[in-house]
């Protein structure tokens, strides 16, 4: 009886740790874009020119981003030359 209580308990363990791996994954992955997000709402109600403006230049910095991410690879491709 104890063994069987011990191994329920294990597997909820697992359960936990793999959920709390998930989140930590999805905040590394999306924790900048919510956060320019928050900024971009949060300069909107007190200013949306400035919210327009704040948009514009993460559009610009995102696709200065890709352009890095899209180099690095071909970069990594073309090792063996």
């Amino acid at each position: 009886m104890i063994v069987k209580k011990r191994a329920v308990m294990m597997e909820y363990v697992i359960i936990a740790v793999l959920i709390a791996a998930a989140v930590v994954v999805a905040v590394i992955m999306f924790g900048k874009n919510v956060s320019h997000e928050m900024n971009v709402a949060t300069k909107s109600m007190s200013n949306a020119k400035g919210a327009e403006n704040y948009q514009g230049e993460l559009k610009k910095n995102s696709a200065e981003d890709i352009t890095a991410a899209n180099d690095h690879e071909k970069a990594m491709h073309n090792y063996d030359k």
